[in-house]
């Protein structure tokens, strides 16, 4: 296996949360894991280390990074700045055919959270999209990937509540976005987005008590 496939195993795994933060990564282990030596997952662990991902520490190796309160403000700050401007614009922009697609994020059939994430994570790029501006939807669906740890982190504290509300909020945004009331698509995008970084806020502080 190429270090390019080890790290986007690993990759995978941390922002899954399968590998939690705080996690020891062995390179020992790693190399039994991808039956290599260890220099490609040295290698691997160094990309992770520069994605943020991961840190290595004197004598004691390397971990995967842990998500602090301060990490979480500063990357909702910047994908509230990012999604707001994203919606502004397609609401203005977009075609009626491109919002049109937006109907099937109205509901949500599949089980569990962790498929719900992923459900959501598309709603959010798919929304960003629709602004037309190349650059800032890659932007925001980068950082939406980026905090994937921090959104299954928050839905750990609500697990065996019904994601249908959340579903609901989405048809809500989406009936604003296509009847291209700005105002209204920009407020409620913002009380969803502040909701869920509440939700973060307190899986953080229930982990830290549980640590």
């Amino acid at each position: 296996m190429k270090r390019s496939e080890i790290h986007a195993v690993l990759r995978r795994d941390l922002l899954d949360c399968a590998l939690p933060p705080g996690t020891e990564l062995r390179e020992q282990e790693l190399a039994q894991r991808f039956e290599v030596s260890k220099s490609p997952v040295r290698e691997a662990l160094q990309d992770l280390v520069r994605d943020g991902l991961v840190v290595v520490t004197p004598r004691q190796g390397y971990r995967a990074s842990s998500v602090s309160m301060s990490d979480a403000h500063d990357m909702f700050a910047f994908r509230h700045v990012l999604e707001v401007a994203g919606i502004a614009e397609s609401v203005k922009l977009a075609s009626d055919a491109d919002l049109a697609r937006l109907d099937r994020f109205r509901a949500f059939s599949e089980d569990g959270w962790r498929d719900f994430v992923d459900y959501n994570c598309e709603f959010h790029c798919e929304l960003a999209r629709c602004s037309g501006n190349g650059r800032m939807s890659k932007a925001t669906c980068d950082l939406i990937e980026e905090m994937d740890r921090l959104v299954r982190l928050s839905v750990s504290v609500v697990r065996g509540r019904d994601p249908q509300k959340l579903v609901e909020e989405h048809g809500q945004i989406i009936d604003a976005v296509q009847a291209r009331n700005a105002r209204t698509a920009v407020a409620l995008l913002k009380a969803h987005m502040s909701a869920a970084e509440r939700r973060y806020i307190t899986a953080l502080e229930w982990a830290a008590v549980k640590a």
